[in-house]
């Protein structure tokens, strides 16, 4: 009887807890969108990647002859990273700055 009843005890007191928490979470987000605490965003650091995305082929004529020739596809990306020290959050932005292919071609 002793373990029921600190078995229903338990569970209770860990739905109610869990309760509350989500709780508590609602308001803070309540509190961030109402805009009373604004960020602070301050760049921390800026990264460019240059990334592999396809390949290829295109012909082009070369001594009066039709040839082909693969050509690689190159996405360079800045990464923008933001650092709030008001909250201790960050944020990231990333754009697309530059298409590049392997070889010359139209």
């Amino acid at each position: 009887m002793r373990n029921a009843i600190f078995t229903i005890g338990f569970t209770l007191l860990l739905y109610f807890s869990i309760g509350l928490h989500q709780a508590w979470a609602e308001i803070m987000e309540q509190d961030t969108t109402t805009g009373e605490t604004e960020h602070n965003w301050i760049e921390s650091s800026v990264n460019y990647e240059t990334i592999y995305v396809d390949t290829h082929e295109y012909t082009y004529w070369k001594n009066f002859l039709r040839e082909k020739r693969s050509c690689d596809i190159f996405h360079k990306i800045k990464t923008v990273v933001y650092y709030c020290d008001i909250h201790g959050h960050t944020k990231s932005e990333s754009h697309l700055v530059e298409v590049i292919h392997s070889e010359k071609h139209k």
